[in-house]
């Protein structure tokens, strides 16, 4: 994967937060109920439930509503007009979630690491190197419309460049793998727990949560947004100080006079995921 590629994705999102509005007559509960009967059988039987139009586009805040209206808000929300209209509604920024664009429905999502990648960047005296690492696993779960959890586990022994070609290519990514680095043969993997999100109000999910690197773990911070819900793709974007997991090698924080060999402690993530949809219809 390119790095400009990577770092060209643009990805916009919105979710709808779920209110109660209004009281329905008791044959309309009882529809409701027979509705949401079907919907469960069909569902059960692995029939599609087909998409039913909703009044207007605040209904979709509205419970109660059946797995067809459900599909219907959910597809709608790449009409623009739409989204538009629902940001309009009264309930716009119930829980912080709603401005969140193609937010997935509650569940947890296990994420194809053959389709999902990591990209790095660090600066030494002005030069950006760029490189990817590859994922090994990672489950995100979501519950009551917003970001409860989710697991990165990450194979450093994959760590490569993209920035260099050939030997000097290779040479960079072992001379990451050894001790001077990431000491890839003591500790082969790191890893990323989210812990909670919140929106950004920018159509996007601030997150906090622990990264592990060296078996060392440390609280990180950054931003994710998705693009699709359905099968849910999402990209997250993060920064970390090597030097809190003890990542010496050419470090100003542990060595003074490096000239030339100074690196900068930041190094920025860039995480691509997609999921596993095939997982999700045989689950």
């Amino acid at each position: 994967m390119k790095g400009a590629d990577f770092l060209n994705a643009k990805l916009v999102l919105v979710c709808c937060a779920a209110l109660l509005v209004g009281c329905a007559s008791d044959n309309q509960a009882e529809d409701a109920s027979s509705d949401g009967a079907q919907d469960a059988q069909s569902n059960a039987e692995g029939v599609e439930v087909a998409a039913v139009a909703v009044d207007e586009p605040c209904t979709c805040f509205e419970k109660g509503l059946s797995r067809g209206q459900l599909r219907y808000c959910r597809e709608s929300k790449r009409d623009v007009s739409f989204l538009e209209a629902l940001r309009k509604c009264g309930s716009s920024e119930v829980a912080g979630v709603s401005a969140i664009d193609k937010m997935p429905g509650d569940g947890q999502y296990t994420m194809n690491p053959k389709t999902s990648i990591i990209q790095w960047k660090g600066e030494k005296l002005g030069m950006t190197e760029i490189g990817t690492i590859p994922i090994r696993s990672c489950t995100i779960s979501i519950q009551n419309e917003g970001l409860v959890s989710g697991n990165v586990v990450v194979e450093m022994n994959g760590i490569k460049s993209t920035s260099q070609q050939g030997l000097e290519a290779r040479n960079l990514a072992d001379h990451l793998r050894s001790e001077d680095f990431f000491d890839v043969a003591n500790h082969p993997t790191a890893a990323f727990i989210f812990e909670s999100g919140k929106s950004d109000g920018r159509g996007g999910l601030e997150f906090q949560g622990k990264l592990n690197i060296k078996g060392i773990s440390k609280v990180v911070s950054g931003n994710l947004r998705f693009s699709s819900s359905d099968p849910l793709v999402t990209t997250v974007s993060m920064a970390f100080n090597r030097a809190d997991f003890d990542v010496r090698y050419g470090s100003g924080t542990f060595f003074d006079n490096l000239g030339d060999g100074l690196i900068s402690d930041e190094v920025i993530l860039q995480v691509a995921m997609v999921e596993d949809y095939e997982m999700r219809k045989s689950n």
